[in-house]
């Protein structure tokens, strides 16, 4: 297992490269009531879609995106060593982030401390064979792949389900915009030269919800 090293601040135009139309972000938000602890939060895609009312704190390790992130308040810290207090929220957010860590049950185990007793949990991230249009041989493994997602989240929650995707969501309709997907998730750019247009590519991944007893 390898873990992705975190690149926001010393290539800020790879994640700013491309936004996928459609993100686990639209199916967590309408289940969120707040307050909501959004870890690695980003440049605050969730808390944009958040309804009205609900109380969001977003944190993240990155300056660049921070500085990027038009909502409040906003916190940077580890996400393994969270500056709150011990049954402090009423959901927590893990969304694509975890795989950047050596020992990601060390985040989640913090996610499980904030959280209330009843609070929930989330966290996403993709499987190892994600884009086989474009990836035939499969992405490296990391740390926290669809693979093992749930059996890691289980070692620290008790009551823990996933729901796993597998299906062609949105094309990529130019060259251009082919090359700011590749750009974005580390694919080798000459592969946008070679593909199909438009490409549709098959996404697989996990998204775990978890409760708090």
């Amino acid at each position: 297992m390898s873990v992705l090293r975190p690149d926001y601040d010393s290539d800020p135009d790879r994640w700013r490269s491309w936004e996928s139309p459609q993100d686990v972000h639209h199916l967590v938000a309408p289940e969120l009531r707040g307050p909501v602890l959004d870890v690695a939060c980003g440049e605050g895609r969730l808390a944009s879609l958040l309804g009205p009312g609900v109380r969001w704190v977003g944190v993240d390790n990155s300056p660049a995106q921070l500085a990027d992130n038009p909502h409040r308040p906003v916190t940077r810290a580890d996400m393994r060593r969270l500056p709150f207090a011990s049954d402090s929220f009423a959901e927590v957010t893990h969304l694509w982030c975890l795989y950047h860590l050596d020992d990601p049950a060390s985040a989640i185990r913090e996610a499980h401390r904030v959280l209330r007793p009843g609070g929930r949990y989330y966290a996403c991230c993709a499987a190892r064979d994600n884009d086989p249009e474009i990836v035939p041989e499969g992405h490296e493994p990391s740390t926290f792949d669809a693979e093992d997602a749930v059996s890691i989240v289980e070692s620290v929650f008790d009551d823990v389900t996933a729901r796993h995707w597998d299906q062609k969501f949105f094309p990529l309709s130019t060259r251009e915009e082919v090359r700011a997907y590749c750009r974005h998730n580390y694919i080798p750019s000459e592969r946008a030269d070679r593909a199909s247009l438009p490409l549709w590519l098959t996404k697989r991944g996990v998204l775990v919800r978890a409760i708090k007893h």
